[in-house]
């Protein structure tokens, strides 16, 4: 999938206000469907969720199916925000887009009838559909809410200073390897062909803890495009029950690899620049660069040139052991 801005489109470039929980909760569902490897932090915390799903979950894993287009109207753009103003957004959706959001999707005749009529636009079925969304994110997503916050405020705060001291461009290269970004077209490798209008209304990044790769979610109405990216793991993150059993990474990688270098690739989990290091850990553009060499002799990053700019991002080793 294929995003093109337009100069409107880049002047209203934006960072989500904070961790959006119905799209934790779609994403989630995605996820919850998958087996690849590149989902494995997650078994756990998908094990216990499979267990406790209700028969109305099968209504929203048919609705956020993997490698799909989320529907528009389950992540509406609210100025309030939270659970209970988005779930009342979703409550009130127009029959006509409604229909539009779910003209493509695949007849399922095992769904219960207020399900079954979703797609041609009728609007009877939302309250059930709400009480499932709220149903599903009391049993999945409300025993690691904070957790998740945390890494997603974490991520918005690093994006964040990106975007004021260094601009629109630095967020979108940021985002490397997980998106292609050439001015003025984004792309995502999620598989679906295709290509999405912002229609001037811009575009708002969501940093997302459930997530695994990005997903664009389509313009309603006039709420800008969404991209709901994986936000960057922090040193601790959140195992599947709320806990966190183990050692804390910092403390084991500290042992491995010396204190810096190992926040040095925690660092680089978001993917930046040498300088963008330095300013984070504290220490000289010389000194980061010294250690990014030796991570990346280690097989532990990989490093590109944009411009004039040298980025850094993780390599599968590199995620492997700092998420180990």
């Amino acid at each position: 999938m294929r995003i093109e801005l337009t100069l409107q489109d880049l002047t209203r470039v934006r960072l989500a206000p904070e961790a959006d929980p119905l799209a934790e909760l779609v994403s989630s569902l995605q996820i919850l469907q998958r087996s690849d490897d590149g989902t494995a932090l997650f078994n756990r915390w998908r094990h216990r969720v499979r267990l406790g799903l209700a028969e109305s979950a099968s209504v929203l894993l048919w609705l956020c199916r993997p490698y799909a287009p989320i529907p528009a109207f389950l992540v509406p753009d609210t100025e309030e925000g939270g659970l209970a103003a988005g779930l009342d957004e979703i409550g009130r959706t127009d029959p006509v887009c409604l229909k539009t959001a779910l003209q493509d999707h695949p007849v399922n005749r095992e769904l219960p009838a207020w399900a079954a009529s979703l797609p041609d636009g009728d609007a009877a079925g939302l309250p059930k559909l709400v009480q499932a969304l709220q149903d599903y994110f009391e049993l999945s997503l409300a025993p690691v809410w904070e957790p998740a916050r945390a890494q997603v405020d974490a991520d918005r705060g690093m994006r964040a200073r990106l975007l004021v001291h260094d601009g629109v461009d630095a967020v979108m290269t940021s985002l490397r390897p997980l998106v292609r970004w050439v001015c003025p077209v984004l792309e995502i490798g999620d598989g679906i062909i295709g290509s999405c209008d912002a229609g001037g209304a811009g575009l708002t990044l969501s940093p997302t803890y459930f997530a695994v790769s990005p997903v664009i979610v389509p313009a309603a109405g006039e709420a800008p495009v969404r991209l709901l990216y994986p936000a960057a793991r922090q040193a601790t993150p959140a195992t599947g029950d709320g806990r966190d059993l183990r050692r804390t990474p910092d403390a084991a990688l500290a042992d491995l690899l010396g204190p810096t270098r190992a926040a040095t690739l925690a660092v680089l989990a978001a993917g930046c620049s040498t300088s963008e290091v330095a300013a984070r850990l504290g220490v000289t553009p010389s000194a980061a660069s010294k250690h990014t060499t030796v991570l990346r002799r280690a097989g532990l990053i990989t490093t590109e040139r944009d411009r004039n700019a040298v980025l850094h991002s993780l390599t599968p080793l590199g995620s492997a052991l700092l998420e180990a």
